[in-house]
């Protein structure tokens, strides 16, 4: 257990100095397949046994499981009543995969979690004020996303939290006149502020303001911290740069501190941006881009299905899993921001145009 905690909350988040990933990897398979029958026939079918995991080259033969099998199947490693926390991915094409995480695996995540946000100076003792672009969380709601949101707004003190989509009775409502209104009432305070959550909500705010001509000089260390993916609105494509620069330009936040991240329910780490704009792979997991009608692993520069590797979880067989995401995989050194590990470049989504 000692050595898998040295592999996910190391000092330096993209180096596994104990060489641990493939024996965790490896360990994780077996546990999961001795706790639940139904992965271990999945593997079985496929002629797949843990003791093939002996080296990082290995790791592709893991056989994946797909977001849409989880969509439709709830496997567990442990009993129902050991599970800590529980959430759900947003279900955009009507069915939503039900996770849940035993406590190990939880404070292991977030421990995870706030090692990497530390590497990439998220962490801070500042209070600030938080602009939530997204849920509002409520007992209704199990949602992945805004679990993983609020639990971010603990990396710096809370002074408030505004949210874009607020909980009623009757279910979210927007509230883009409240989000305006706390922004201004912040910028003129003086106070850090954050804005936290999907960037199409960003957007609009941003849009609103350049519309009314409001432009705002926030406190230096304000910073803003995006996940979900970029989205089209009013059918203009909307690239990181543009974004960027629209937020130097009304906000005075200047690209450093744009902080761009990347996670699945079915894949609870997160992947963060580098400086230049590209998700490097931690120690802790390895990303294989998969053919879509073979599923053998692709080379370098060539898109395919985006299939994740970690063995994080306990409570759940999430430790291949292949989103429907379109990727292109990168050598760590053909970035040049000194992070030695591979890169994925997301491309959209299979069988859908455009960047999702």
């Amino acid at each position: 257990m000692f050595q898998k905690i040295r592999l996910f909350t190391g000092r330096n988040p993209y180096i596994d100095r104990d060489g641990a990933y493939v024996k965790q990897l490896r360990e994780n398979v077996r546990f999961h397949m001795q706790h639940c029958e139904t992965y271990a026939e999945l593997l079985r079918a496929r002629g797949f046994h843990p003791d093939q995991l002996q080296s990082s080259d290995d790791v592709s033969h893991l056989p994946p499981l797909t977001t849409l099998y989880f969509k439709r199947n709830r496997l567990l490693s442990m009993p129902e009543k050991r599970l800590f926390l529980r959430a759900t991915s947003s279900g955009t094409s009507g069915n939503k995969s039900q996770i849940g995480f035993d406590l190990p695996s939880f404070l292991l995540g977030v421990a995870m979690a706030a090692r990497l946000f530390a590497y990439h100076h998220v962490i801070s003792l500042r209070p600030v004020h938080y602009i939530m672009l997204g849920y509002e969380p409520s007992r209704q709601s199990d949602l992945g996303a805004m679990k993983s949101a609020y639990g971010s707004t603990f990396f710096a003190p809370a002074l408030s939290r505004t949210y874009a989509l607020k909980a009623t009775k009757s279910g979210y409502e927007p509230n883009p006149e409240g989000v305006k209104r706390a922004l201004l009432k912040y910028a003129k305070e003086g106070a850090p502020v954050r804005l936290v959550g999907f960037p199409g909500y960003l957007m609009l705010l941003l849009r609103e303001l350049e519309k009314e001509g409001i432009k705002l000089s926030l406190n230096k260390h304000s910073r803003i911290m995006l996940g979900g993916g970029w989205k089209q609105f009013t059918g203009e494509a909307v690239t990181p740069e543009q974004m960027h620069q629209l937020v130097e330009k009304l906000l005075g936040i200047p690209k450093e501190r744009i902080h761009e991240f990347f996670s699945a329910a079915e894949h609870p780490l997160a992947y963060c941006k580098c400086k230049n704009g590209h998700f490097h792979v931690p120690a802790y997991s390895r990303v294989i881009i998969r053919d879509s009608v073979s599923m053998n692993p692709l080379p370098y520069g060539q898109p395919g299905l985006l299939n994740f590797v970690s063995p994080l979880v306990k409570s759940m067989p999430l430790v291949s899993v292949m989103t429907d995401d379109v990727a292109v995989l990168h050598s760590g050194e053909s970035c040049g921001c000194g992070i030695q590990t591979p890169y994925f470049q997301l491309l959209g989504r299979a069988g859908a145009q455009g960047i999702h």
